[in-house]
């Protein structure tokens, strides 16, 4: 079986560690697997899409460039030259992951008389956008891959798209294994004082005012706690600075930037883990993430969050209401026996069931269903 992936994006963000990771170990499975993805600026020396593939050894293809911004140039030669590639390499599926790598390939293999099955995966925290457009490339789709059952529902009731070519594949989290330690004392935090963390982008619309006003209730009502932040954005003025300098809470919350190099030895700090909205992607990367490390979460009720967390079990699910949210971080503060025992259970979950093993087995038995069935039309 020889799958290319499309990835029409070159910065680790999203969607892009789960892709490479997936694609890794179906090669593990073996299927032989191919990925195209957007070539980064020269000059960029941050992780990239490309850079990490080089590193896992992923066999690249760079003749597609693309380039999800428009480019009448760039457009035309990926829609020229991709049936050409796909044929000369035979390819029994394309797996499509962002919307301008899903469009150029349903458009370009809709001219195409034997073309490989088409696959998407939405990747998107609220599903895809219900539009003419999408309808259209929906209607040309062989197999379509949600992460939560929540997502597949709204896919499937959206786009009347079959039951049977639909897949929910949660996806994997690689397990960190490395060196840890505990980051109060930089943090400028007492080693007796209980840590709630927040990670990911600082924007308006992921609930960090409903964050900050129940972490302010809290305060009022438990001593020894410190709320940290990590992430960075450049509307955080608006989404972090702005409420919590109106709460007066600054000296109980620390701002710890975006941190690559101590990430785990920071979830590692925490004692509980916050979040109320997932990215756009909708994986919950950092989520999955602070569960397999044995924290317990609160999130809200919104998108694929209460798929993860297992209410009253992991952690709590709570409504996107600041009063509801204070209460339930009093019930884990105020108990660490409680926080131990909805750790150790959101470890054991994650190592049962977030692998990537795991996942590529199931994308694996999925392709085999969808080649017995054929192209749709």
């Amino acid at each position: 079986m020889k799958v290319l992936h499309l990835f029409s994006d070159w910065k680790w963000t999203g969607p892009a560690e789960p892709v490479l990771s997936l694609c890794e170990n179906l090669g593990n499975e073996g299927v032989d697997v191919v990925l195209a993805c957007r070539k980064s600026p020269a000059d960029f020396r941050e992780r990239t899409v490309d850079s990490q593939a080089g590193k896992r050894g992923l066999r690249c293809y760079e003749g597609l460039r693309l380039n999800r911004y428009f480019s009448a140039r760039d457009w035309w030669h990926d829609l020229t030259s991709f049936n050409p590639y796909t044929e000369q390499e035979k390819f029994d599926i394309v797996h499509t992951h962002l919307s301008h790598d899903y469009f150029t390939a349903v458009t370009a293999l809709s001219f195409s008389r034997a073309r490989p099955l088409v696959v998407r995966t939405d990747h998107k925290r609220d599903g895809l956008p219900a539009n003419v457009f999408m309808s259209w490339a929906m209607a040309r789709t062989d197999g379509l891959v949600t992460y939560s059952e929540r997502l597949a529902a709204r896919d499937r009731e959206s786009f009347a798209f079959p039951e049977e070519r639909l897949r929910v594949i949660p996806p994997g989290i690689k397990p960190y294994d490395g060196p840890v330690k505990d980051l109060r004392a930089e943090l400028g935090i007492a080693p007796d004082e209980c840590v709630i963390g927040v990670i990911g982008r600082l924007k308006p619309d992921r609930g960090y005012d409903i964050i900050l006003r129940a972490f302010a209730m809290l305060r009022s009502r438990v001593n020894r706690v410190k709320l940290v932040i990590v992430g960075r954005s450049s509307q955080i003025e608006t989404s972090v600075m702005k409420p919590l300098k109106e709460l007066g809470i600054e000296k109980d919350v620390v701002i710890a930037g975006y941190r690559i190099d101590d990430y785990f030895s920071m979830i590692y700090t925490f004692d509980l883990y916050i979040m109320m909205r997932a990215g756009s992607d909708g994986s919950g990367r950092a989520l999955r993430e602070v569960l397999s490390m044995g924290r317990p979460a609160i999130v809200s009720d919104r998108g694929m969050l209460p798929d993860l967390v297992e209410d009253g079990r992991t952690g709590y699910v709570t409504t996107w209401d600041a009063a509801d949210l204070a209460g339930k971080m009093e019930l884990l503060v105020s108990d660490a026996a409680r926080r131990r025992s909805f750790g150790e259970n959101a470890r054991n979950r994650a190592d049962r069931e977030w692998s990537f093993g795991l996942q590529a087995k199931a994308m694996k038995s999925f392709y085999d269903s969808l080649l017995a069935m054929g192209r749709r039309a």
